[in-house]
């Protein structure tokens, strides 16, 4: 489907929104509630009724450091696709659970995003959206920008679902937000095929939180979009810290199965007798392989001041460059899973794309500096990712950090059965640098 062509089996898109009517009603026919406002509209703003997208070139930098990107990745790709709903007309979105209301104060992008709130007896907020048509997404994937909230009510995880055409065929999308802070996109991709699902004839879609059970929830969700789907599937294989292991264990096999990786090398760790040094690690650039920053402290970035934060991020992409890896110090793998505003503005001022956690593959990247990664420790759920990546034409990015030997995560058997499976399905391994090219070329 190129991006001209209708979602909507009926319905037409207009000035780069899709206008689709009949959204009364509710598919389990309980538990339905009024959407009521959460944030009252301030005196003497005017609500917009109009999808704003608000989406232009980003200027390149005007800066004379070669350690700093030409352009804010986030300011290119966040338009990618087309937006499917700003979220400026509620009238269109139901709840099944908490209440959603137009939030003029905390906003991605246009005029407004949606307020989602639950109490604690309610567990969580969810909202939903109705299409009697139906829907055709079989060759959409979805994207959306959160803010997870702040203090006792930030919610931890966000859920996407497509109910194609019912409750019982469905595709269900769960991305944690654990380690993020303030606006962010996630792009999403299934976690769960239930039934047999029918992605061209989607009659609903659903968004929900999750904070956990007796606590109240309250966040935000803007920029609803949809973008054509990758001709291929594949698979990145990433490993954070440099462990010698990684060279020692895991660079043999993908060797023997031809497949590159994305190593997140620690500067200051490069010269310990269980790391990865310098020299071994232009050996794993020459088989293909990118290097890159991993620049990690004793503390995540976020507990450091700006000023510290930026002295590390600097650091160790000056090394990659002065060691030769240059090509892979436009990388970031986030360490120890946490971001939060200041980070991800530095980290977009250095880098074009950041890797963080996740247990889900995506499609095209709407949001560069929170690219979500499946732990692959956990070779099942790993194992069934893969699987998804595969079925829905998407990318699936996994986290390694010491393979075999004692105190490893993962044995040695465990990560070539990975590796094998990876084989087995036919799916590319692409490295950071693939990704990157990727999201201009269509692959």
């Amino acid at each position: 489907m190129d991006e001209n062509t209708s979602l909507s089996r009926r319905s037409a898109l207009r000035a780069g929104a899709l206008v689709v009517g009949g959204l009364g009603g509710c598919l389990d026919g309980a538990g339905e509630t009024t959407p009521e406002p959460v944030v009252d509209n301030p005196a003497g703003q005017k609500r917009s009724t109009t999808t704003d997208e608000t989406c232009e070139r980003p200027e390149k930098r005007n800066s004379e450091d070669p350690l700093v990107v030409k352009f804010d990745s986030r300011e290119a790709l966040r338009c990618q696709g087309q937006l499917f709903d700003g979220f400026e007309d509620l009238s269109r979105w139901n709840t099944y659970e908490g209440s959603v209301g137009g939030d003029l104060s905390t906003v991605s992008q246009g005029v407004q995003s949606a307020r989602l709130t639950a109490k604690p007896d309610q567990s969580r907020a969810w909202i939903y959206r109705r299409f009697e048509d139906g829907l055709d997404l079989s060759d959409r994937d979805l994207s959306l920008a959160v803010h997870p909230g702040k203090g006792d009510t930030r919610v931890t995880q966000f859920r996407l679902q497509l109910l194609a055409p019912d409750r019982k065929n469905r595709v269900e999308m769960w991305h944690p937000v654990g380690g993020v802070r303030g606006w962010v996109r996630l792009d999403f991709g299934p976690t769960e095929f239930v039934g047999g699902p029918d992605l061209s004839d989607v009659r609903e879609i659903r968004i929900q939180t999750w904070v956990g059970a007796k606590q109240a929830a309250s966040c935000n969700v803007d920029g609803l979009r949809t973008t054509p789907k990758l001709p291929k599937p594949a698979v990145v294989l990433t490993f954070d810290d440099i462990h010698t292991t990684q060279y020692r264990n895991a660079f043999p096999i993908m060797q023997k199965y031809g497949f590159p990786g994305v190593a997140g090398a620690i500067p200051w760790l490069s010269k310990s007798p269980n790391r990865i040094g310098a020299g071994r690690l232009r050996q794993m650039r020459d088989a293909g392989w990118d290097i890159v920053s991993h620049p990690q402290g004793e503390k995540p970035l976020p507990a450091y001041s700006p000023k510290k934060q930026e002295e590390l991020i600097r650091t160790s992409k000056q090394w990659l460059v002065d060691k030769g890896f240059k090509d892979g110090a436009r990388f970031v793998l986030w360490p120890l899973g946490r971001t939060g505003k200041k980070t991800l503005d530095l980290g977009a001022k250095y880098h074009y794309m950041g890797f963080l956690g996740g247990r889900s593959p995506s499609g095209r990247i709407t949001g560069p500096m929170t690219i979500g990664r499946v732990n692959g420790d956990d070779v099942k759920t790993t194992l069934r990712m893969l699987e998804m990546a595969k079925r829905s034409r998407q990318v699936v990015v996994i986290m390694y950090h010491t393979i075999g030997g004692d105190g490893s995560r993962i044995t040695t058997g465990e990560f070539e059965k990975t590796m094998r499976r990876i084989k087995e399905l036919g799916l590319r391994v692409v490295t950071a640098s693939d990704l990157w090219e990727m999201q201009s070329t269509g692959m």
